[in-house]
Order: structure tokens, then sequence, then C-alpha cells
């Protein structure tokens, strides 16, 4: 399944603004990020296999923590590289949706709220004073980026991932936004599947490692 290089590069401006980076450059057919954490220090992200590209960046990067991100399969993006290059697992996707509004019940003792902030809204479920579940959205050109969305482990199955991304569908859509998209680990997936999400495409991470005590990178 072939990724829209249009949809990507929407999720990317997206990303950036979520995570307070400078926006994205053009790199060949792709794009590059300056990260600037400890475990990512800067990201390229191609929405198509672009086998020079991705293949010149394989033999030109040394350093640890650089990411090559590719919308491909697993096996077409290992085979453009050395071997000192590492894929992470499990896999990760790019999911989108067509948004439509939805319902987002909570039990009586959470209570939902909302942030804006610098173009970012941050929805909260708390329980008392106990942060229980977390997402963001931004909008870009009518395309909803969601970003961050986590449920506490010890709030888990108790729908409030359901509940947390029907607020921010709703709030999209209150924004003109249509289209959802989102990257996704292989955990998330059951749960955007579920409440009619589908997979967009594989999301393929590459990457020389450094230190083997790092925290997992954000995808």
């Amino acid at each position: 399944m072939a990724a829209d290089p249009d949809l990507i590069a929407l999720w990317i401006k997206g990303w950036a603004i979520t995570r307070d980076v400078a926006p994205p450059v053009p790199y060949k057919s792709g794009h590059y990020l300056e990260v600037g954490l400890a475990d990512q220090r800067a990201r390229y992200l191609f929405a198509t296999l672009d086998t020079a590209g991705i293949a010149a960046l394989g033999r030109t990067i040394n350093e640890p923590w650089i990411y090559l991100k590719v919308c491909a399969p697993e096996a077409d993006v290992r085979a453009l590289l050395p071997a000192q290059w590492q894929i992470r697992t499990p896999p990760t996707y790019m999911m989108a949706a067509e948004l439509r509004p939805t319902r987002c019940p909570l039990a009586d003792e959470y209570r939902l709220s909302f942030v804006q902030e610098d173009g970012v809204l941050t929805a909260s479920i708390h329980r008392a004073e106990d942060l229980a579940a977390r997402g963001r959205l931004v909008t870009v050109e009518g395309a909803a980026i969601f970003d961050q969305i986590r449920t506490q482990e010890a709030h888990q199955r108790r729908g409030l991932g359901r509940a947390l991304m029907a607020a921010l569908a709703n709030e999209a859509l209150d924004r003109s936004a249509q289209t959802g998209v989102l990257a996704a680990t292989e955990m998330g997936r059951g749960l955007y599947e579920a409440i009619g999400w589908r997979v967009h495409s594989p999301y393929t991470s590459a990457f020389i490692p450094g230190r083997s005590d790092q925290p997992d990178p954000p995808v």
C-alpha cells in the first residue's frame, strides 16, 4: 500500500508543531527535520521508497540516532542500507481516517479538559488530580494530526483511549478538518482500527544505534 505524499507532508508539518521543533525542510523527494533529542537528533522522512536518496543517506551518515523513516515495508528499506543500520521494532504504521462526529462518554469519576497553546490542542483526562490519558491535535491545511495519544497503565481498559480520540476528532471537525492522520505503534494499531481508522502505509524506522540505555524515541 503506497502512502499519499501530500498527506505525509501534512503529517510531518503537524508533528513538528506538536513537538515544538523547527519545521521540516525538503530533502530530495522527502523531508528533513531537526529533532534535537538525545535518542533522535534528526529524522529524514520519505513517503515513497526513494531508493537513490535513502541508499545515499545510508552510506554517508555515520552518527548514531539520526533516523531514516520511510513509508515502505521493512524488507525494502533494509535492502538499501549498510549492516550498521538497525530497523526499529516492533513495526509502526501511518494510519488515517475520515473523521465524523462521535460521542465520547466517560465514567463519572473522570473529567475531560482542553488546553490550546501555540496552535496545539491538548486534551487531558483526569481522575481527581491523577492524569489518566492525554493526546494532542493540530490541524494543517484541512488535515488533523493526532499525536502523543497515551493512557496511563493504571487507567487502561476503561475506554479512555476511545473517549480521547473521539473528543479530539470532534474538535478537529470544529476546525474544518476532515481527514485524520497519525503514526501508530503495533500496540496502538488495534485501538485505532477498532474505532474506524485504517492502516495507510507501513512506517519503517532505521537508525544507527548509540548507547544502549537510551529511552525509546518518538514515532
